[in-house]
């Protein structure tokens, strides 16, 4: 029987991120696929800032940011090198706007308007170093992320479908071995987590509760031939049958109807089920000729698993929860998971995690998965095609979202920056936040010493007096001196997956230091 320390079912960019988190913190990995392939299915066209801060992170941005420009070229191509402003919003505005916010998106099929947004905004401001790493096609980043596990050695079994599990996965403090049946024999691990999707078949068998509310509506996408698109209109349309957004990609179709679900959900989707999707709520008399690659079916049922640890089998991305599509959500909450699990679970395999730390995934993780489900319910019930609703969205988009900063306010919790977890009592200014940009006198970023995992202490003290606090843990804390000559910027203690869990600001008396040595012991356990 195959050994390792942890077995990822699941190589979706969930479980490949999970996997990469896993290695640079020196533990083996090994993550089994029951596809053969990256899947090149036509799904979500990009990530969001808190995504790409990411991959910064780890190193990976220029990745993303070459993956970014192709993004951009191929689309200028396929539109005869028109970029409008709906080929803009998808893909940036490419390097002239390299210190902008990205203005991307969309809540409901209402647009980010690039001339309601206050750049010079803060809160937006302290996030633009990615601007040019977000329109990664989920493909491309799956095999970004496949390149970078096989760089820390990482083990992927493609071609491998999980059965089930078996062993100590009720007991949370039993350390016996946790066996996966697979398709290709059993595998032995001391965790697991089950990145398996939203119809997880590890969730399934254990019985872990999945509670949310059922769909109300149903989903395509797919790249068609079409005979003719007719009156097909650019850009989001809602009618009396649901929503559907064409282009900008000749032939890219997205179409949502309100009504009963599929008998058989695991059917493949057909030509002619399509077709009949797309003339239904566009009404117009389309013939699909054919289509390039799958076409994706899809609902809005939203649902989060109630525990989202099993023992020692645990949850992340859509097999923790599912909900429609809108905003592309659901990657990037899948990337949240997996950068705040990859540490904690190390440590706890490590043996220096401090007491409850792998239980802070699900306390973290499971509110910000709870907000997602309601923003995503939102949009679903500003799309219905009656005509109060289409009032309400009037209302929402050309008044309430044209106040000043309102807009500024949508896009910054569309894209993953206002994430916040409850990190210490002390929770003054940007603890519990994401770091996002922070610049170091040296030229460089936060960013640059976060590659290998560990903690980082910007320590803008005049006299470096917060090194010894770090001294003893230098293996998993990077000290970063950083005298700064504006005084009001603060040190930073800032945690392998970007959150701030103490910052000082003011003259550094004992008080202070005694909440960086109780943030260190809180998070970073002691020698």
């Amino acid at each position: 029987m195959r050994r390792t320390e942890v077995i990822v079912a699941g190589a979706g960019p969930t479980g490949l991120l999970l996997a990469g988190e896993l290695a640079i913190q020196g533990v083996r990995v090994t993550v089994l696929e029951r596809l053969h392939e990256p899947d090149a299915t036509i799904k979500s066209g990009s990530i969001n800032v808190a995504s790409a801060e990411i991959l910064d992170r780890r190193g990976l941005l220029p990745a993303a940011e070459e993956a970014h420009r192709r993004r951009f070229a191929a689309v200028k191509a396929l539109t005869s090198g028109q970029a409008d402003r709906t080929v803009r919003e998808l893909v940036g505005a490419g390097a002239r706007e390299a210190r902008r916010f990205p203005v991307m998106g969309h809540f409901a099929g209402m647009l980010f308007r690039n001339d309601l947004v206050d750049q010079d905004d803060p809160v937006l401001a302290a996030h633009t170093a990615v601007a040019n790493g977000v329109a990664v096609p989920q493909y491309e980043l799956e095999v970004l992320l496949a390149e970078h596990c096989a760089r820390h050695d990482v083990e992927i079994r493609r071609g491998v479908e999980v059965h089930g599990v078996r062993g100590t996965t009720g007991d949370r403090t039993d350390d016996a071995e946790v066996v996966v049946e697979t398709s290709a024999g059993e595998f032995a691990a001391d965790w697991v987590v089950a990145a398996d999707g939203g119809r997880s078949v590890l969730r399934k068998q254990l019985g872990v509760e999945f509670v949310g509310t059922a769909p109300e509506l149903v989903g395509y996408q797919a790249i068609a031939d079409f005979d003719d698109p007719g009156e097909l209109r650019r850009g989001w349309t809602w009618t009396p049958g649901g929503v559907y957004a064409y282009g900008p990609i000749p032939g890219r179709i997205l179409v949502a109807r309100f009504g009963p679900q599929p008998e058989d959900r695991d059917a493949p989707v057909t030509v002619g089920e399509l077709q009949d999707a797309v003339r239904e709520v566009t009404g117009v008399p389309v013939t699909i000729t054919g289509v390039r690659g799958r076409v994706t079916r899809w609902s809005d049922n939203a649902r989060m698993a109630k525990s989202y640890r099993h023992g020692r089998v645990l949850f992340a991305g859509d097999a923790a929860h599912v909900h429609s599509p809108f905003s592309a959500q659901g990657l990037n909450l899948g990337f949240g998971d997996a950068v705040n699990l990859g540490w904690k679970l190390a440590a706890t395999i490590r043996g220096w995690a401090p007491a409850g730390l792998l239980d802070t995934y699900e306390t973290e993780r499971q509110r910000t998965a709870a907000w997602v489900l309601d923003w995503t319910r939102a949009q679903v019930a500003l799309l219905r095609g009656d005509e109060r609703t289409a009032q309400l969205r009037k209302v929402v988009g050309d008044v309430l979202c044209t106040v000043p900063g309102a807009t500024n306010r949508m896009l910054a919790l569309s894209s993953g920056i206002m994430q916040h977890y409850d990190v210490s009592e002390d929770a003054d200014g940007p603890v519990g936040s994401i770091a996002g940009d922070v610049e170091l006198a040296s030229g460089k970023r936060l960013a640059d010493h976060a590659h290998d995992g560990r903690f980082v202490l910007v320590d803008r003290s005049p006299d470096g007096r917060f090194a010894e606090a770090a001294r003893e843990l230098g293996h998993r804390i990077a000290h970063v001196p950083d005298p700064a000559s504006d005084t009001s910027l603060p040190s930073l203690l800032v945690r392998p997956d970007g959150i701030i869990v103490w910052a000082d600001a003011g003259p550094s008396g004992d008080a202070r230091r005694k909440l960086l040595d109780t943030a260190i012991e809180r998070w970073a356990g002691t020698r």
